[in-house]
């Protein structure tokens, strides 16, 4: 089991999922790579200009950081994290033992892998998708796990065959299985190693919130792989995977899911309410300077959700207004107060969802 992070602010949610920062300089998507050296290294970059001083046009970032850059209406940010090329090994299990010269002490080593130690650093830096470059089966498989214990940050990944595929869907499916939890490692396949879907598709859902991976398509690096064949097409949708086809003479995604089954949307958007619910609860703590405990500050409060509320459904990403319950002061435990805390809100809202397929019924006479 990964280690679960712990994020440094005063605002806190317990989270019940049923069937980010969000500030203008977060980086929104983010590209991992193996540095050349033990430590963690990482950039955020407006454009390809100042990432090339970095990361030369022969290397595997430039080239996923070029095809972001061509979708349209992507401006970045895009951070780059380069991840330790070593693993951590971290003590566990310590135990001492006096003798009569002086004692001993026994400890077993724990290895995190390098992938896991960078991205931990920057879990919370405020992307919404991150994808790979030159990541191994093994590292893919750690990172895809630690994300799934925090539930943070929609993967995704580019096999570059069925049966890389088939390694990582069945992995995903031993570990995503956890109720009221959402797989977030997505697979688009690709044979090709000169073509970047994955980078693309990333680029596009970040810079056009809300959107359906399913419904992203005609980008400069959608093309049918003509190494596959339908047989694989179907076989990869049974996967949850998805892969560039041709739906009506538009290239698009086949579908939009992550390996465990449920939409990345979903995913994302839920991550996206949880940040700006808390960013803006945050930064209202943080303009106060005594947030007296009473029913003015609890109404400011409320106040500040229903804002957040209003602009998510706005933006497309709920379908409900966040249906806010709070409790008085007079009905607050003394504990609670002494302890200056507030457990008094609970919140309800509906994520958004969008139309994928379309039945109809048709009633020819002749």
């Amino acid at each position: 089991m990964s280690d679960i992070v712990k994020q440094t602010t005063d605002v806190h949610f317990i989270v019940a999922i049923h069937a980010l920062n969000t500030s203008d300089s977060a980086p929104l998507v983010a590209i991992a790579t193996k540095n050349t050296d033990a430590t963690t290294k990482s950039n955020i970059y407006d454009d390809l200009e100042s990432l090339s001083a970095d990361y030369a046009e022969n290397t595997g970032v430039y080239a996923q950081a070029a095809a972001m850059f061509d979708v349209n209406g992507f401006n970045g940010p895009v951070e780059v994290i380069a991840y330790p090329n070593v693993d951590s090994n971290t003590p566990s299990g310590v135990k001492s033992q006096g003798t009569t010269t002086g004692g001993t002490v026994t400890a077993t080593a724990t290895a995190t892998p390098g992938i896991v130690v960078g991205i931990t650093q920057h879990l919370f830096d405020g992307f919404k998708y991150l994808v790979l470059d030159g990541a191994t089966e093994t590292e893919i498989e750690a990172l895809s796990d630690f994300l799934y214990d925090n539930q943070r940050i929609m993967l995704v990944t580019q096999p570059n065959s069925v049966t890389a595929l088939q390694t990582l869907a069945t992995h995903v499916a031993g570990v995503q299985t956890v109720k009221n939890q959402l797989g977030n490692t997505a697979a688009i396949v690709e044979t090709a190693t000169d073509r970047y879907p994955a980078a693309q598709a990333v680029a596009y859902a970040a810079a056009n919130l809300p959107v359906d991976f399913q419904h992203i398509g005609n980008l400069s690096q959608f093309e049918p792989d003509a190494n596959l064949t339908t047989d694989d097409y179907d076989t990869i949708a049974g996967l949850n995977a998805t892969l560039v086809v041709n739906k009506a003479g538009d290239y698009m995604l086949l579908n939009g899911k992550a390996l465990a089954g449920n939409y990345i949307d979903q995913f994302v958007h839920t991550q996206l309410v949880i940040d700006t619910l808390q960013t803006n609860l945050q930064k209202y703590l943080n303009r106060k300077n005594f947030p007296i405990y009473n029913d003015a500050t609890i109404k400011e409060m409320t106040q500040t959700i229903n804002a957040v509320s209003t602009s998510l459904l706005q933006m497309g990403v709920l379908y409900t207004a966040i249906a806010v319950n709070s409790v008085p002061r007079a009905n607050v435990l003394n504990s609670d107060v002494v302890a200056r805390k507030y457990n008094g809100f609970s919140l309800s809202a509906q994520i958004a969802d969008d139309i994928d397929t379309i039945n109809a019924k048709l009633d020819l006479t002749l």
